[in-house]
């Protein structure tokens, strides 16, 4: 993967991180829930990346 894609991925990690915990702190379920969705997402991207990244070798 290369570095902008990288730094793409861990943005919207951290953006689902921030939506989740605002949504939270605000008792706006749907923020929060929004936020909670990313969180497969980013461990989806990690592990084909991990997967990508073993078949290089």
């Amino acid at each position: 993967m290369s570095l902008t894609g990288k730094i793409k991925s861990k943005t919207r990690a951290i953006q689902g991180w921030i939506m989740l915990n605002f949504g939270r702190a605000t008792g706006n379920q749907h923020l929060a829930s929004k936020g909670a969705a990313t969180r497969p997402e980013k461990t989806l991207r990690r592990r084909s990346r991990q997967i990508k990244d073993m078949f290089r070798r």
